[in-house]
């Protein structure tokens, strides 16, 4: 017998830095948008680029350990699951959203480790040169 899998895996940029929210029962929730990028021959044989953004949902241990770790910029390789949902917005449309619900990610390049790396660098280069 097959088995059809929701499974999701992604490498991309958070869109945004990250904020947190709680439920009304105290579980943390994080929701980002990760960017993603294609390449792609135009009809004139030039490559483009077209940048996709997906909405993601962090619940729990997850959404916290995103939100010290991460920020606008971060680079992370997620796997979850694909979930669908609808809502009625406040002019009464309803609105269908697709959403990535997070099981686990890892992070691939991290701008805040970076910032800090080029800050070390530049303290040590101006401690080291005396004239």
């Amino acid at each position: 017998m097959n088995m059809l899998v929701n499974s999701v895996q992604l490498i991309g940029r958070l869109g945004a830095d990250v904020e947190i929210k709680s439920t009304t029962q105290g579980i943390k929730v994080a929701n980002v948008r990760l960017a993603t990028n294609e390449y792609n021959k135009n009809s004139k044989g030039e490559w483009t680029e077209v940048t996709f953004w997906h909405s993601l949902v962090f619940w729990g241990k997850q959404a916290e350990k995103l939100l010290k770790t991460c920020k606008k910029g971060t680079k992370i390789l997620l796997q979850g699951s694909l979930i669908y949902h609808e809502y009625t917005d406040v002019h009464e449309i309803s609105r269908h959203v697709a959403e990535i619900r997070v099981a686990s990610f890892m992070i691939l390049e991290n701008p805040i480790v970076l910032e800090r790396n080029v800050l070390t660098l530049n303290s040590n280069y101006e401690e080291e040169v005396s004239f």
